[in-house]
């Protein structure tokens, strides 16, 4: 693990966790605690990772958030902890508590009928891209594609959407494989606020691992007291505290984070 701020940073974190009678931590999915892959549905958590896990959400007070682009519902099937985690998909759009309860967070007309130009201006230009609608947001995927397919692909899509975006309402994404269109209301920093929001101790403490440009707008979100970690296996430049590569060094600080809370560090 490499802290970008002085080592002194984590250590200070860490011991405010051990103190913390309310700890929260959020997990970016896909790049983070899983690798990627063409499918979804077989982009599935290193097992280290996953077992690991199951032992935090059991055997410590540790309140466990996904934070993902994904849809919340598809990333529920994939995900097999017991109990089931809180899930905020579509990047803040939606939220899907442990018990089953669903919420999607409103959008504005003018933003649904930006999308739905969007989606026809799409279709009148060739790609070989999967497109993706979710609530509030088109995504095109080309991970998968030969480099030049998915180059020419995304200079297609940039150069259709061109003059799609002013005034529009909407926020275009890069991530890692694609990019994504969405409403500009929400992003990851709406579930860490809203979070944050509901949270009974005024001294909690949270960290949050991601890996791609989206999770940033989390970590701008985060108190002086959290803990913004980057996961990728190539450094960039980030408002995170402390970059790890997965997974080893990710099952690290979540060894790390369990032996904390079991007052075994």
């Amino acid at each position: 693990m490499l802290a970008l701020n002085p080592h002194k940073r984590v250590a200070d974190f860490f011991d405010r966790l051990a103190r913390s009678p309310e700890r929260i931590l959020f997990l970016d999915y896909d790049g983070t605690i899983a690798p990627f892959h063409p499918d979804p549905g077989k982009a599935l958590v290193y097992p280290q990772i996953s077992e690991l896990l199951q032992r935090l959400v059991t055997a410590t007070n540790t309140r466990l958030i996904f934070v993902t682009g994904r849809r919340a519902r598809n990333l529920r099937r994939v995900v097999s902890l017991r109990p089931a985690p809180e899930i905020w998909g579509t990047h803040g759009t939606e939220r899907l508590r442990p018990d089953g309860d669903y919420e999607q967070l409103p959008i504005n007309l003018s933003q649904l009928r930006s999308l739905a130009s969007v989606k026809a201006r799409l279709r009148t230009i060739h790609i070989q891209c999967l497109l993706e609608q979710k609530p509030g947001s088109v995504a095109l995927h080309w991970r998968g594609l030969s480099p030049s397919v998915a180059r020419k692909d995304s200079q297609a899509v940039l150069g259709a959407l061109a003059g799609e975006l002013e005034h529009s309402g909407l926020r275009l994404v890069q991530f890692d494989g694609g990019i994504e269109l969405r409403v500009a209301t929400y992003t990851k920093a709406t579930a860490v606020l809203r979070t944050f929001e509901e949270a009974t101790q005024k001294n909690s403490v949270a960290a949050y691992l991601g890996d791609d440009e989206p999770d940033e707008d989390a970590f701008g979100a985060l108190r002086t007291q959290d803990l913004g970690v980057l996961v990728r296996q190539e450094f960039r430049k980030t408002a995170a505290d402390l970059w790890v590569r997965p997974p080893e060094e990710v099952h690290t600080f979540l060894d790390t984070w369990l032996s904390t809370c079991s007052g075994s560090r």
